[in-house]
């Protein structure tokens, strides 16, 4: 155990250490420098910042810092700049001359030599790690027409997706066409066409086709003999219950007008030294990145969260997947409804690339943005933007990953390719990443934290110091920087491997004290069983004698409750951090229900004749709420015992809490209007309904009331605009 604990005691002598310099103070003599010396010690001076300074200009020569951010609790954050500009590469001034409307990059990992796909010019363009101008690809010889992918096999083979004459050309590293390979023949494809936009081949020479949009076909597989041999990482098409009762209560005829649901279409892939495909699929929000392995399935994420079929419920829900990028809302001018309405939108994935270190760069090109990601999906870094200037883009449409983290992107609207460098703290981040997932958590965690003292935003430094932390059973450690990287199931495995060293180690003490507890338990209720049914009797005979002064009180107190709850709530149980809580907001969720319910029980009393008055259903709707007054803060406070694993038993409890206060709601309607059994069951189900009735008339009222302002306005403009 004490062996374990070395990183664990590193990290306490780190941040514990006090200045002891005192010891071994110089005196003010040992700093007279002789007058011969002056000139020595200057040009020694000297000489030292010009080595320092020519340390430092290769690094700066290459360009400017491109600006990012990165994503937390939903919120952009600033981050340091994670990769500088180092260079452009176009054809102007080449041989070749500037690319037409280009569509693929392709870097040969074997050379390092770049294939430019240059579409409008039916070409394919063969540059040198350092963008020369070596050979190219076209002409009637080669045949090309329209081109939108190309691939270098390991033997040097270019294999080039011929969208236009709709077919895959090989050639020779020269360029000599070499095999031209058209639709494979099979049923399951004989009613599309076969236009490939995107290629790569595997170890065993299979060849995987994007094929386009049309028939949605997604990533068709052929062999070299034009055998057709599947479709390959088809999407899933979600659960829609209202498509199941459509397609159930249709006739023939109208299931036959139904529009046929289609998997999504992917738009790149990707293959890596492992044989895994990494693809990008432009219209899914969720799994908008993929990694698929041999049979297909996407296994990118977590191992538990990602493998398998999941959860129903989720998948009902749609909540199944990974997220990636961003989803903005913003607001636009309605010229048909004059009016502002707001519409949401995602990124756009367009192509992916992966590197030496399994880092995930994938281009958006709906913000013109760069985002990275680990082998487990958790965002690395952002960068990138719309704009001419260096380091921004036009129409980016293509990105490879080359040595050291350097990215190059393929950028349609200005015509050339940029070169990305890393800088050195993102460097740190890809090399700690690498290093952790090739099972070095030690050496991990080292980096991770120089990371952190760099840049304590960074959420995922702190989950991987957690995780080294975690091997070195530094479990209350670990749970402190999974906190300070918001990250709730890591915290929650970290509390409950504590609670287990905890309990153990406290077992004698814990068992005597539940006897203790159980013992004393049993006394109190023989000694005091009298006096606590005097008491429950006391504050029914108050609840009977109360005005109307204890609804205020009660309500209040049920306010106070709710946000005593949302504070008492264990971390790993928040939905949101407790200086978010806005009273007026929590409030109204108690306020608001209980108000409808009041209006709309005394409403449906009256059209079944009740028997209470309006005074007796405010104070007995108020006084049905002790349940959630008295148990919501002790619920939340169980929460710092249990795991999010166990927190059924957190939902189950307050689920039985609202059963408790419905039915209080139910008894007030059975005793105090005097109705029977059945009635009052029928009773509470129409006033659930009213309440409900109650809230869409609040909001059509609103909703009218918002355009009849907007009508006023729009007239007051028109006046003065007359007017002046």
């Amino acid at each position: 155990m004490d062996e374990k604990r070395t990183f664990c005691a590193s990290r306490t002598t780190h941040h514990g250490t006090r200045n002891t310099h005192s010891a071994f103070r110089i005196p003010h003599s040992a700093f007279r420098i002789p007058p011969g010396h002056a000139f020595k010690l200057s040009l020694m001076a000297a000489l030292a910042l010009w080595l320092m300074l020519s340390e430092l200009v290769p690094a700066l020569a290459d360009g400017p810092l491109i600006p990012g951010y990165t994503i937390r609790d939903g919120q952009r954050v600033p981050a340091p700049a994670s990769y500088v500009q180092a260079g452009t590469i176009t054809g102007e001034g080449q041989p070749c001359g500037p690319f037409v409307a280009p569509r693929d990059l392709h870097r040969d990992p074997a050379t390092g030599h770049l294939l430019v796909v240059d579409t409008g010019n039916n070409r394919i363009v063969v540059l040198d790690r350092d963008g020369r101008y070596l050979y190219e690809i076209g002409g009637q010889e080669a045949g090309l027409n329209a081109p939108e992918g190309a691939f270098v096999d390991v033997d040097g083979n270019v294999w080039v997706a011929d969208t236009g004459n709709q077919r895959v050309a090989q050639f020779a590293p020269g360029g000599t066409l070499l095999a031209e390979y058209h639709k494979p023949e099979s049923d399951l494809i004989e009613e599309y066409g076969f236009k490939p936009t995107r290629i790569v081949l595997d170890k065993r020479g299979f060849i995987y086709t994007v094929v386009g949009s049309e028939g949605n076909l997604g990533i068709v597989v052929m062999d070299t003999s034009e055998r057709f041999r599947g479709f390959f990482g088809r999407t899933r098409i979600k659960f829609n219950l209202g498509r199941v009762l459509a397609r159930i209560f249709a006739s023939k005829a109208q299931r036959r007008r139904m529009l046929r649901v289609r998997p999504a279409p992917m738009g790149n892939i990707h293959i890596d030294e492992l044989g895994f495909i990494y693809a990008v699929s432009p219209v899914l929000t969720k799994d908008q990145i993929q990694r698929l392995n041999s049979v297909g399935e996407n296994v990118y994420g977590e191992i538990g969260t990602r493998i398998g079929a999941g959860r129903l419920w989720d998948k009902l829900r749609g909540k199944e997947g990974l997220t990636f990028g961003e989803a903005e809302t913003k607001w636009r001018w309605d010229g048909e409804r004059a009016m502002s309405m707001p519409f949401s939108f995602g990124s756009v994935f367009v192509d992916v690339a992966v590197d030496d270190l399994g880092v995930v760069s994938s281009l958006d090109q709906q913000r013109n943005l760069i985002y990275q990601y680990d082998q487990a999906g958790n965002l690395l870094a952002i960068f990138g933007g719309q704009g001419l200037w260096e380091g921004g883009f036009a129409q980016p449409v293509s990105i490879v990953a080359g040595e050291g983290g350097t990215l190059y992107v393929l950028d349609a609207g200005r015509g050339d390719i940029q070169i990305f460098r890393p800088t050195e703290i993102t460097r740190l981040i890809h090399e700690a990443s690498g290093k952790y997932f090739d099972g070095k958590y030690e050496e991990a965690a080292v980096l991770w934290q120089e990371i952190v003292e760099r840049d304590t935003n960074f959420a995922l430094a702190h989950s991987g110091l957690a995780k080294a932390l975690m091997r070195q059973e530094c479990f209350l450690e670990a749970m402190q920087e999974y906190r300070y990287a918001e990250n709730k199931d890591g915290y929650s495995a970290a509390f409950r491997e504590y609670r287990y060293v905890w309990m153990r180690q406290n077992f004698s003490g814990l068992g005597l004290g539940l006897l203790v507890l159980l013992a004393g338990t049993v006394v109190a209720v023989n000694r005091l069983g009298d006096g606590f049914r005097q008491l429950l009797a006391r504050v029914r005979d108050l609840r009977e004698r109360s005005d109307l002064w204890t609804v205020p009180v009660l309500l209040l107190l049920a306010v106070l409750a709710r946000m005593g709850g949302l504070v008492a709530q264990s971390f790993h149980f928040q939905a949101q951090r407790p200086e978010e809580t806005r009273l007026v907001f929590e409030a109204g969720k108690i306020l608001i229900p209980w108000v409808t319910w009041c209006i709309s029980a005394v409403a449906v009393a009256e059209i079944f004749y009740g028997e209470g008055t309006f005074r007796q259903v405010l104070k007995s709707s108020a006084w049905a709420l002790w349940p959630y007054i008295l148990l919501t803060v002790p619920l939340s406070l169980m929460t710092h015992a249990i795991t999010r694993d166990e927190k059924a038993l957190y939902y189950v409890a307050q689920y039985l809490i609202w059963a408790l206060v419905l039915w209080n709601f139910f008894q007030q309607i059975r005793t105090l209007h005097n109705f029977e059994t059945g009635k009052a069951i029928g009773v509470l189900l129409l006033t659930l309904l009213g309440m409900l009735v109650i809230w869409l008339l609040v909001g059509l009222v609103y909703a009218l009331t918002g355009e009849i302002v907007r009508f006023f306005q729009q007239i007051a403009l028109e006046i003065y605009v007359r007017r002046y």
